[in-house]
C-alpha cells in the first residue's frame, strides 16, 4: 500500500534542503502528493492556524523573509509541489487539523539523535507524535 499525500514539516535550518530532498524523494516512490509545512514567525501577528502560500495571488506589498526563503528552496526540488502550508499557533493543534484537511497519510519529521531521556522526558514532539492522525516517518538528522 502505497502513500497518497505526504508532508513534510521542517524549519528552515541548515537541514532544510537535506530534508526537502529526502522527503520528496518519499513521495516519488509512491507517486504521492508532495506538500511542505512550516512555521512561520514573520507572521506571529496573524490569528493562529495554517494557511497555504498562494504564489498567484500574494500580496507583494507584504515580505515575509521565511516565505521568501522556503519558496526559494523549493524550487531546488526536482518533484511537484503540492501545497506550501505555513502556520501560526501551538504545533500540535495546528497540525493535526492541516493533516486532516489536506487529508495527508504520510508526516515527515527531522529527528536529531539524542539520549533515551531527553527522548522520553523532554521530547517536544512527543505530543504531536501522540495526536498524528496518520503514518509518521522520521529523518535522521546529524
Amino acid at each position: 500500500m502505497g502513500y497518497k499525500h505526504v508532508l513534510l514539516a521542517l524549519n528552515l535550518d541548515e537541514n532544510a534542503e537535506y530534508l526537502v530532498s529526502k522527503a520528496a524523494e518519499i513521495a516519488r516512490v509512491h507517486h504521492a502528493l508532495f506538500s511542505v509545512i512550516h512555521i512561520d514567525p514573520d507572521l506571529g501577528h496573524l490569528e493562529q492556524g495554517v494557511r497555504e502560500f498562494d504564489a498567484v495571488n500574494i500580496d507583494e506589498s507584504e515580505h515575509y523573509e521565511s516565505v521568501a526563503a522556503m519558496k526559494r528552496l523549493l524550487k531546488g526540488t526536482n518533484y511537484p509541489l503540492y501545497k506550501h502550508l505555513f502556520y501560526t499557533g501551538y504545533i500540535e493543534d495546528q497540525m493535526a487539523k492541516a493533516i486532516k484537511q489536506y487529508e495527508v497519510d504520510l508526516l515527515i519529521l527531522g529527528h536529531h539523535q539524542s539520549s533515551i531521556f531527553r527522548q522520553l522526558m523532554l521530547s517536544l514532539s512527543e505530543p504531536l507524535v501522540r495526536q498524528m492522525p496518520c503514518d509518521i516517518q522520521l529523518l535522521k538528522l546529524e
